[in-house]
């Protein structure tokens, strides 16, 4: 087909319908492939909002500000700042996004806050999901969760007392 699509381009001869039904293969590739991924993403975040809901109404997430608030208290975050720090954590920034707006606005979380979390998410974000995929290839255990959560709380740390409210 690239044979096809050099000799159209350059000869001028009647190659055109090679040229259009390879550019037509494409993007119909392209678009199923868009949709499907897409497709996708709404499913999980669909599954995720429902779990959301259900976690909600069983007192989870107060029960886990209350707990992790204990423990994220000397990186400068409050208690309420709890449940978007581990949304970002298991879930990742991508799939997390949604509830972590959603929790953030419900919680009336400051924007000191918010920034916290964001630079707590930059470098240690989707810890779950990024060591089951490592994990798969190879990778050891302690390399890739370990340095990740230091730095994470030093950087978040340093942060906290640049940015006072």
């Amino acid at each position: 087909i690239s044979l096809n699509l050099i000799i159209a381009i350059s000869d001028g001869n009647n190659y055109g319908l090679n040229l259009r039904t390879l550019m037509t293969a494409i993007l119909t590739k392209y678009l199923s492939g868009i949709f499907n991924l897409s497709s996708k993403t709404f499913i999980i975040l669909f599954l995720v909002f429902i779990l959301l809901e259900i976690v909600k109404k069983l007192g989870l997430i107060d029960r886990a500000d209350r707990t992790i608030g204990k423990l994220i208290k000397w990186l400068g975050l409050k208690s309420n700042s709890a449940a978007p720090l581990l949304t970002g954590i298991v879930l990742g920034i991508i799939y997390g996004a949604g509830i972590i707006d959603d929790l953030i606005k419900e919680q009336n979380i400051s924007p000191r806050q918010v920034f916290l979390i964001a630079v707590f998410l930059g470098i240690c974000h989707a810890l779950f999901e990024d060591t089951g995929l490592f994990l798969a290839i190879g990778a050891n255990l302690f390399w890739i969760t370990i340095p990740r959560i230091v730095v994470a709380i030093f950087v978040t740390y340093l942060a906290s007392k640049i940015y006072n409210e």
